[in-house]
């Protein structure tokens, strides 16, 4: 080839590196424009406790599945992971996301893995977290996904970032098995470890609600991974309305966990980490105090604590719903004292302008012979609903506090 060629061929694979460049850089901008992050789904993420660590083999040098249902779809997607209560770092070595064909199987066609600033490996330092980069992936609308990591370092000690009360079953495999379409003879446990919030890709109109509180917001009493929690019965009618539809719902609840005091699971002290800093939220659900009139905290605390998270979320736009307390007659909380403070509190949700609204759950699932107390039909042990119950109280969230266009 003589000198011009060269310098001909030279020039025009310059022309196309540079066309090609401007080409991915245009699609990027459009890409970035198209819409915005909008959460569907997450959990709260805490400390497991010593005796809510993985059973053997562990997570070490090894493969967790774990599957959530979401809330909106969406056609890209990225995944945050948590370490934020572990004092050691965690290595993961590979992540997939794929559909979910229950229990442990995925469709294997499905199966996209994710990356962390391009690369497949990415390491958690002691309280962190990292978000994937994002990714294709046709999310349908309340569709169940499985995340399979393949860890290197992840102590199973008491202070792992963890949600122990997932609902829902979890599989553990020695080894490298994150492309692997089914866990057979997997090691099974019903908690979810490290996995934190998924967001989608989604129009400026959508947008997300998050909801903070304990027992009866995790699901309590639920088992066997159907994701029939009232948050989730709650986002299903959400996604039924075409007012409503493109509204993401988020589970901020912790069991046993208080409103009011000095614990890092206490609504007052993770409601920026759990609900504020979550993507695209547009609306907040308070349904928190019970554990509180239990242990004999005032309603003027807990009135104090209403206040000063509204107070956070309207410097933030953000529009703020109270959920009544629900009847515990029947159970140890009960006392007349009790009883007078859950009285106050539920008149303080109700009456116009504490709140940007209320969601009557007492109302829904009171006994009207006998108000103190849960409907028997609905209540599991006089203080949590059963799978009705949560049902009950799913249905009863007004729609029409969510349907509100003014700020979409």
């Amino acid at each position: 080839m003589d000198m011009n060629n060269k310098q001909l061929l030279i020039r025009t694979q310059l022309f196309i590196a540079i066309a090609v460049l401007f080409i991915l850089f245009f699609a990027e901008n459009v890409y970035s424009q198209s819409g915005k992050w909008v959460g569907s789904w997450s959990c709260a993420p805490y400390a497991a406790g010593a005796t809510n660590v993985p059973p053997p083999p562990y997570l070490e040098n090894n493969t967790l599945r774990q599957v959530v249902r979401v809330s909106i779809g969406g056609d890209s997607l990225r995944v945050k992971f948590s370490n934020k209560t572990s004092s050691t770092p965690v290595t993961i070595k590979a992540v997939n996301i794929a559909r979910s064909m229950g229990g442990s199987l995925v469709d294997a066609s499905t199966l996209t893995p994710l990356k962390f600033n391009g690369n497949r490996l990415v390491t958690m330092d002691a309280f962190s977290s990292v978000t994937s980069d994002p990714v294709a992936f046709d999310l349908m609308p309340s569709m169940h996904v499985a995340i399979t990591i393949y860890y290197g370092q992840a102590a199973s000690n008491a202070d792992m970032t963890s949600h122990v009360a997932s609902r829902t079953d979890s599989y553990i495999l020695e080894g490298d098995h994150a492309a692997s379409a089914d866990f057979e003879g997997s090691v099974v446990t019903a908690h979810w470890f490290h996995i934190n919030t998924i967001d989608v890709l989604a129009p400026d109109t959508a947008a997300s609600v998050g909801i903070i509180g304990n027992s009866i917001t995790d699901g309590y009493g639920l088992s066997g991974g159907l994701q029939n929690r009232w948050p989730d019965i709650f986002s299903q009618a959400l996604l039924d309305d075409p007012r409503t539809n493109k509204i993401g719902v988020l589970n901020l609840g912790i069991g046993a966990t208080h409103l009011t005091g000095p614990s890092p699971t206490a609504g007052i002290n993770r409601f920026q980490d759990d609900i504020l800093s979550q993507s695209g939220i547009r609306w907040a659900i308070i349904f928190y105090g019970t554990n509180d009139i239990g242990a004999g905290v005032p309603a003027s605390t807990i009135i104090e604590a209403y206040e000063k998270l509204i107070a956070d979320a309207h410097a933030r736009n953000i529009k703020v719903y109270g959920a009544t307390i629900t009847p515990f007659k029947g159970h140890s909380y009960y006392s007349e004292a009790n009883e007078k403070v859950r009285s106050t509190v539920n008149e303080w949700i109700r009456t116009p302008g504490n709140f940007d609204g209320c969601i009557d759950f007492d109302k829904a699932i009171r006994d009207p012979d006998d108000p103190e107390r849960m409907i028997a039909q609905y209540s599991n042990d006089g203080l949590h609903p059963n799978v009705e119950g949560y049902a009950l109280l799913g249905k009863s969230v007004p729609l029409d506090l969510f349907a509100d266009t003014e700020n979409k």
